[in-house]
């Protein structure tokens, strides 16, 4: 046994030598595997949280971590795009689905909701029409939103299409909002100023349909003739987990007495029945512009009513001198609405703005005040002011701006034309506008990236309206197709204000502007989700 060796083994301990490493090296293997998986499960997990936020748990998550924002409110203008729906075509649409369709939509519309539609490319549905109230019950924290109330609604044209819409409102505006939605109260939902987008379809019995409907602009509405208003405020933050729709069918059936006709019973007496429809109110009108009142221009032979409308002082007409007025430069004047009432003795006088394009006289400096037919009250003070005589217009020239030898009339009609009112700005013949440089829409991305700066633009090109009213258009840039915007113009929109007076196109009409009727671009801005506004003004006359 002395003489015995032994080979491979180390020491006393009996272990094969090189055994330890070979051991390691398969832990270390193994590990690295979990970890690949670790991270792949990861990178999946966050994927699928990010890419479904309407999922109770993952919404909570994005919340937690700051990653999802609560509803917004939409601005007429920056309203995600959509289709407006009767109820006519939205029982054509939703109620021919299958189970597994109604499932699939809810969780897209859902989910486009949540994101508060960024980066959408899909139309949103909307709905339109004369809704009827059947009920109201208060939203509370086991529902999907709060505070405020959700009214069950039947179409008035279509008793088989029935909405539930929450509004939401702060606590002070509750006791408002339930005067409003009282049973037999008709709601008008229009088309551009309200904004309903579907976000949850139910199927009922009897080929019923129930849609959850969200109103994005979260505006005012009220009556014609003002006796019931209230208005909404975004949700500031969303309970998944209660889930949609908000009204069980118990509920449903509570509100409605057991049935949902559209026979004459449903209907609520005259001698109950609310009057005038609620309808939203336009920001326009409910903060209603006050505007700026302009007086008729005065003749330049008349030159007594001057001195009536703005009376100088003695002390003013002792100490100024009048200033001489440039006639070979053209004034370029507010437009003044055909509707603005002629001015009083209390009004200031304002002259009317001459119009662009028409000759005038030979131009004459004049370094002295005109004296006037009729005798001052108090003569000026200055005895080298010598009468000049004033050339005569031809009959084919426009007048001329008055020079009265009252100094005050003088320097208060130049303060009223350099205090020009922002509501309003100069309009021109067709071709007489300043030099400014002419584009198209296509260009869009480049002013939306360097700005206009202090150039003059101007837009040409062709454009269907989408949506016409309170003095304002929405267009579309048209390619080659009709109704089809290609290429660049895909994403670009055109918001256009008229002067007081002047008539919006019509929505759905197409309309073409050359270089002698073009609009004038005020700004260009690019929203978060890559829309293109560009804001313009009608500055030509004429059709």
């Amino acid at each position: 046994m002395s003489g015995k060796r032994y080979y491979g083994y180390q020491g006393k301990s009996g272990h094969r030598r090189g055994a330890e490493a070979r051991d390691g090296l398969f832990g270390w293997t193994v590990f690295i595997f979990l970890l690949i998986g670790f991270v792949f499960l990861c990178w999946m997990g966050s994927y699928y949280i990010f890419a479904n936020p309407e999922k109770a748990a993952n919404y909570r998550l994005l919340l937690r971590m700051h990653k999802i924002e609560p509803p917004v409110r939409f601005e007429i203008t920056g309203a995600p795009r959509g289709e407006f729906l009767k109820p006519g075509q939205l029982l054509e649409r939703f109620g021919s689905m299958t189970a597994s369709e109604i499932r699939r939509s809810n969780s897209n519309l859902l989910r486009r909701f949540i994101r508060n539609y960024h980066q959408d490319r899909e139309l949103v549905p909307y709905a339109v029409g004369t809704y009827r109230v059947l009920g109201t019950l208060p939203l509370t924290n086991e529902t999907f939103c709060r505070p405020g109330l959700v009214a069950l609604l039947q179409a008035v044209e279509q008793p088989e299409v029935l909405l539930e819409q929450p509004f939401t409102a702060q606590d002070k505006d509750l006791p408002g909002l339930k005067r409003s939605l009282v049973t037999g109260q008709q709601i008008k939902l229009e088309k551009p100023l309200d904004l309903s987008a579907v976000i949850h379809i139910e199927r009922l019995s009897e080929n019923k349909i129930l849609l959850t409907t969200m109103p994005l602009l979260y505006g005012t509405y009220g009556a014609a003739k003002g006796e019931t208003s209230f208005s909404l405020e975004p949700p500031e933050e969303l309970n998944l987990e209660a889930g949609l729709p908000i009204l069980s069918t118990a509920d449903i059936t509570r509100l409605s007495g057991g049935k949902i006709t559209g026979n004459k019973e449903q209907e609520v007496s005259d001698a109950a029945k609310p009057s005038g429809h609620l309808s939203r109110i336009a920001e326009e009108m409910s903060n209603p512009t006050p505007e700026p009142r302009v007086a008729k221009a005065i003749p330049v032979n008349q030159p007594a009513v001057l001195r009536e409308a703005l009376p100088a002082s003695p002390a003013q007409t002792s100490h100024q001198v009048a200033r001489a007025i440039p006639v070979n430069e053209p004034a370029v004047l507010p437009a003044i609405p055909v509707s603005t009432p002629i001015g009083n003795e209390n009004t200031p006088a304002i002259p009317r703005a001459i119009p662009v394009g028409t000759p005038l006289p030979t131009p004459t400096p004049i370094a002295t005040p005109i004296s006037t037919p009729t005798p001052l009250s108090t003569p000026l003070t200055p005895p080298t002011a010598k009468a000049t005589p004033t050339p005569t217009p031809k009959p084919d020239s426009s007048p001329t701006v008055p020079l009265a030898t009252n100094p005050a009339s003088v320097m208060a009609t130049n303060q009223a034309v350099a205090a020009r009112p922002s509501e309003i700005w100069p309009v021109y013949e067709p071709g007489k506008m300043p030099r400014g440089r002419l584009v198209e829409s296509s260009e869009a991305h480049d002013m939306a990236s360097k700005g206009i700066g202090g150039e003059r633009h101007y837009l040409q090109g062709r454009f269907a309206v989408t949506a016409s009213g309170n003095g304002r258009a929405v267009f579309r840039p048209q390619g080659a197709i009709a109704g089809v915007p290609l290429g660049p113009n895909a994403r670009v929109r055109v918001i256009v204000d008229f002067p007081s007076g002047a008539t919006p196109p019509a929505e759905g009409n197409v309309i073409s502007r050359d270089n002698l009727r073009p609009f004038q671009i005020t700004s260009v801005k690019r929203g978060d989700d890559g829309q293109i506004n560009i804001y313009a003004r009608e500055i030509t006359r004429g059709q």
